[in-house]
């Protein structure tokens, strides 16, 4: 019987995001990683670098997840939206059949995501 589950698992510096944020760089980061509602949605939260590392290191946990040997092709990080229910638990749209389960964990200056994918 083949498994038809993957994993993806990636750790992310909440510095280095942050010092992305306060610098040039800020508006052509956004708008390569992020969906316009996950730029919406920092903005409503306490700590907007705390928030982009956990959302970056999800979508890397998911592209960790869903390439394999045969597709060079990973997903776009934008092709990836991360959000969350309204119990805060955290979900991944990515506009196809996949069934991805996600957990987001923050820790002093790091974020970890891992995920399963269906």
């Amino acid at each position: 019987m083949k498994n038809n589950l993957s994993t993806g698992i990636d750790i992310v510096s909440v510095n280095r995001i942050k010092e992305i944020l306060i610098s040039s760089k800020r508006e052509r980061f956004l708008k390569k990683i992020f969906s316009s509602n996950e730029i919406k949605e920092a903005k409503s939260r306490q700590n907007e670098a705390q928030f982009f590392s956990g959302r970056f290191a999800a979508k890397e946990a998911v592209r960790k997840a869903t390439s394999t040997p045969e597709n060079s092709s990973k997903l776009t990080f934008k092709s990836i939206e991360i959000f969350n229910y309204d119990s805060g638990k955290p979900g991944v749209d990515l506009k196809n059949d996949s069934v991805v389960d996600i957990s987001i964990s923050h820790d002093g200056n790091y974020a970890v995501a891992f995920c399963v994918v269906q």
